[in-house]
């Protein structure tokens, strides 16, 4: 459009100025020079047979080559400028790409195993799945490189800067990482494990269930305010009270011991708990809420008041822990888990809906049935003191001489049943449904006695 505007401009100068058309046509030629596209430099041909019969292409034009699967083994190619390249499957173990640039380059699969890709250009190269075991990557830069599932096991990415790249579930463990940038990189399900952290920027990093055993970080190393406390703890322990309250929502514990740890109100949402001993630990008021706990042993642990909701329990061990008003609501209980008879009791409660449930005489104290359907449920003479029934459905339900002393039925729907003889004493029933109910001889929440008229 611009072209069309000016050769119309031209047109009426040459018409009303009487110019030589043949100037005007001269700046035209020159103007349209200038707005012609650039070609891109595609790759030589000359020197991709070059490289195939020789394996020495330093300093090539291999921009967007066709090298899929291509066996390049201890190949030359330092300062080779290999943008766009499709390296996919490509056998490049030992290949020396020093200063080469892959700039978008698709090395998805690529066997880069001891490869020199020292001072490299891979920003926005694609290296899913690639084997970087032992490479040289030393200043490499890798800005939103997608390496998600690579293995970078015992590579050198001294202040390689690996800034907002994917690197979910990405093995980079005994790496050497010192200096390197990995600021709002993703780690998820990645481990660091054994890696050389010192004077690395983790600044907005993900670190959803890394693993972070074992590496080693210093004064320099930047990590935000839920990866310091993470590290602290799956490296030097819970020490004294400086995990109390603290975020580890997400994080990676594996074959920790964790025994009688103070962890009293810790955020656990979504953690990753694999072989960790939490014996004796207390946990009480820690939300662990989708949390995965694997093999953990946490017999005798306090978790009081836990939320557990959505948690996936397999192969744990509950023995006599305390479960009192922890909240079981979707917690899903796998294959041996190890739990008292009582805590399974409320499980099942809180997560099968079974009206007419015959709770005669059950102990059920301290339990959160916050909102479960008991409709018709027989539960005379159960014990149900400091029990949790807010909102609970307790339509029709038999409640003759329970024990109900400071439980809360906050909003509990109690219509028409029989709470003849049961203890209330201390019960918060605000906003509870009490119509049609049987209160004859129950001691009330103030302590008094319901007369039976």
């Amino acid at each position: 459009m611009m072209m069309i505007g000016i050769f119309w401009g031209i047109n009426y100068l040459v018409k009303k100025a009487g110019f030589p058309v043949k100037i005007w046509l001269g700046i035209l030629l020159f103007l349209g020079c200038l707005y012609l596209p650039t070609p891109t430099r595609a790759a030589s041909q000359r020197q991709l047979e070059q490289l195939e019969k020789t394996g020495q292409c330093a300093e090539c034009n291999l921009r967007g080559a066709r090298l899929a699967g291509v066996e390049l083994r201890g190949a030359n190619l330092k300062g080779a400028d290999l943008t766009d390249a499709d390296l996919g499957d490509a056998k490049l173990e030992g290949a020396n790409l020093e200063g080469a640039n892959l700039e978008g380059a698709n090395l998805k699969g690529a066997n880069l195993f001891r490869a020199n890709l020292k001072n490299a250009k891979l920003n926005e190269s694609g290296l899913t799945n690639a084997n970087l075991t032992n490479a040289n990557l030393e200043k490499a830069t890798l800005k939103q490189a997608i390496l998600e599932g690579a293995n970078p096991e015992n590579a050198n990415l001294k202040e390689a800067d690996l800034s907002e790249a994917n690197l979910k579930n990405a093995q980079i463990k005994n790496a050497d990482l010192e200096k390197a940038i990995l600021k709002s990189a993703n780690l998820e399900g990645g481990s660091l494990e054994g890696s050389n952290l010192k004077g690395a920027n983790l600044e907005a990093a993900n670190l959803f269930r890394t693993n972070l055993k074992g590496t080693t970080i210093d004064d320099a190393t930047k990590l935000d305010s839920k990866g310091q406390p993470v590290w602290q703890l799956v490296n030097k322990g819970a020490a004294g009270e400086t995990m109390v309250g603290a975020n580890l929502s997400g994080a990676s514990l594996q074959s920790l011991d964790l025994q009688k740890a103070n962890l009293q109100r810790v955020k656990l949402e979504s953690a990753y708990l694999f072989i960790v001993d939490l014996r004796g630990a207390n946990l009480s008021g820690s939300n662990l809420t989708n949390a995965s706990l694997l093999y953990a042993d946490l017999r005798g642990a306090s978790l009081a008041g836990v939320d557990l909701a959505g948690a996936e329990l397999k192969n744990v061990n509950l023995e006599g822990a305390n479960l009192k008003n922890a909240n079981l609501k979707n917690a899903k209980l796998g294959e041996k888990v190890l739990l008292e008879s009582k805590w399974r009791l409320v499980w099942e409660i809180v997560n099968k809906e079974v009206e007419e449930r015959d709770l005669t005489g059950a102990d059920l104290e301290g339990a959160n049935l916050q909102g479960s359907s008991l409709k018709r449920a027989r539960l005379s003479n159960a014990s149900l003191a400091g029990v949790n029934l807010k909102e609970a459905n307790l339509r029709e339900a038999n409640l003759f001489n329970a024990d109900l002393r400071d439980a809360n039925l906050q909003g509990a729907i109690l219509e028409w049943a029989n709470l003849s003889g049961a203890n209330l004493k201390g019960a918060n029933l605000e906003g509870a449904d009490l119509s049609k109910v049987n209160l004859c001889g129950a001691i009330m929440p103030d302590g008094k006695q319901q007369s039976c008229q």
